[in-house]
């Protein structure tokens, strides 16, 4: 393997590990923004996870382009000479680390909700209907329409 290609390599590695670094630190601050309830916080969050996430996107597909430009075994050969492999274990920890975050963040998610659910029971009328479902909808409770063949 070329030395430009494991430099490459190794380049993407690290802009991983970056990458995810940041995004960890992203989940946190949305825990703590999911626990006070700042919805303002969450907001900016939110754009922020998104365009990292979108950064670890590309930098994904430019090391499937990197693996195009080899073959596997060169890109591995070439891993464990030119990238070290506490730089391999550091990035799949972290990303270890990014989806238990982001597990516990999805858990309070869900139990927010199902506490604002049942606020929003204890303010509605006795036997009146919930007005809106999760998709913002209310149920119709219509059967379904047959349409004609041809």
């Amino acid at each position: 393997m070329s030395e430009g290609l494991a430099q490459q390599l190794r380049g993407n590695l690290e802009a991983q590990r970056d990458c995810a670094q940041r995004l960890l630190g992203l989940l946190q601050e949305e825990r703590t923004a999911l626990i006070a309830s700042d919805v303002g916080r969450l907001e900016t969050i939110t754009r922020t996870k998104a365009e990292a996430a979108g950064l670890m996107q590309t930098l994904g597909q430019a090391l499937q382009q990197l693996r195009g430009a080899a073959s596997i075994e060169r890109l591995l050969a070439s891993l464990r000479e030119h990238a070290p492999a506490a730089l391999w274990r550091e990035l799949l920890g972290l990303a270890a680390q990014c989806q238990r975050a982001n597990d516990d963040n999805a858990v309070l998610l869900g139990t927010r909700e199902a506490q604002l659910k049942q606020t929003l029971r204890a303010f509605r009328p006795p036997e009146s209907p919930e007005l809106y479902g999760r998709s913002g909808y209310a149920a119709l409770g219509l059967p379904a329409r047959d349409f004609g063949s041809a």
